[in-house]
């Protein structure tokens, strides 16, 4: 016995089926022109007809047998109920039952109220629809996430589409200077050009690497904050300095260093990539320790190049969330930036395997270097990604 095949008929086909139906070929015979079973071809002439009912809804004996009238001599002056099949009205036919069909959920009423309930907790603390997922069990036992995504949008929750996490993405673009020379000393960049940088990346693979960058807030701030980003990891933390300030920089990174010391330091902040701009115009000089020993390398980006550090840049678009652009940074205590990276890398990143960053960074360097950078771990439902300025 042969075996069935089974074929969702697409444009082409229901072409076919209205040429076989014009040359008045049998259903057995459109089917066999198909490679479909004929319960699939008469399925088909019924479902996606157009039906056009007479007065007396009626229909002839002939329709019963061949289920259209396309052919049909009597069709222009018949006055029962008629059927006709178009290829196109049955492809849009088709096309709006299988919508109507995925916009019905099938979940029961209690299932939805435990996802409603779960969800707009979440979302309220600013989570992301997968963090949610992720982070409640109870979730994966109703649904899939795409099926939450999908309620959202329909309206079956309690929270609305825009409320979501980067539901409107806007490209903004600014025009650049080309000519204005960032670094105070050019001579820096010897020997530390982004080319540099992506050979002795290359050559030393297992080497951790750090980018480095800065936030501001207002234009007339005298503070901004310096994030430092662990690549491979996603985490990322940040110190206070004062604003266009190259001294500062260094001399919190210094401080930074002599708090960790040199063992970890070399483990942690082998390779560094810091933004070309003035505030670490004196950025190389990190590279040797107090006695003169090379402790780390360091390399810079491209003049406006935010593609060339785009790790940092990514977590900058989560840091806004805490710190939104053109509020000022005058009032912020190390204390509040701590707590707000300490949120920041306990919130779960798909791109990390379903891992947060402050656990990846635990298994690679220890628990004690993320209580010297005071990053605390924040449990997966409490994880809060609001403004605190």
């Amino acid at each position: 016995m042969a075996k069935k095949v089974y074929k969702r008929l697409d444009e082409e086909d229901r072409m076919v089926i209205q040429a076989c139906l014009h040359k008045k070929m049998s259903l057995e015979q459109v089917a066999s022109q198909l490679k479909v079973s004929k319960s699939t071809i008469s399925r088909e002439l019924k479902r996606n007809a157009i039906i056009k009912k007479a007065n007396f809804n009626l229909a002839c004996e002939k329709l019963k047998r061949d289920l259209v009238c396309n052919t049909c001599a009597k069709k222009g002056y018949c006055q029962l109920t008629k059927r006709y099949y178009d290829f196109r009205l049955a492809i849009d036919i088709s096309k709006n039952r299988n919508v109507a069909a995925r916009s019905i959920t099938q979940l029961d009423e209690q299932s939805l109220l435990t996802i409603d309930e779960i969800v707009t907790e979440g979302v309220r603390l600013g989570q992301s629809l997968h963090h949610i997922y992720i982070s409640n069990p109870i979730l994966k036992t109703l649904c899939c996430e795409r099926t939450i995504r999908r309620l959202v949008y329909r309206g079956n929750l309690s929270i609305k589409p825009h409320q979501l996490r980067q539901y409107v993405v806007y490209k903004r673009f600014y025009t650049k200077d080309a000519k204005q020379v960032q670094l105070r000393d050019i001579s820096a960049l010897i020997g530390r050009t982004f080319k540099e940088y992506l050979r002795y990346s290359q050559n030393h693979k297992r080497d951790n690497i750090v980018q480095y960058d800065s936030l501001i807030g207002k234009m007339n701030d005298k503070q901004a904050l310096l994030t430092i980003t662990f690549v491979k990891y996603a985490f990322q933390f940040g110190l206070l300095i004062k604003k266009s300030s190259p001294s500062s920089v260094n001399s919190k990174i210094r401080k930074l260093f002599h708090h960790l010391g040199e063992g970890l330091v070399k483990q942690v902040f082998a390779i560094n990539l810091a933004d070309n701009g003035t505030e670490f115009s004196y950025f190389h000089q990190l590279e040797n320790s107090d006695q003169g020993e090379v402790l780390i390398k360091t390399f810079y980006t491209n003049p406006y190049k935010a593609t060339d550090k785009a790790e940092a840049e990514r977590n900058h678009g989560l840091v806004r969330y805490f710190l939104p652009k053109g509020k000022s940074l005058d009032n912020l205590k190390q204390a509040d930036v701590d707590l707000m990276f300490s949120h920041l890398n306990s919130y779960i990143r798909q791109s990390r395997g379903d891992r947060a960053p402050y656990d990846l960074v635990k298994d690679k360097f220890g628990k004690d270097l993320l209580d010297k950078l005071n990053i605390q771990r924040i449990s997966n439902k409490k994880v809060k990604l609001r403004a605190i300025v």
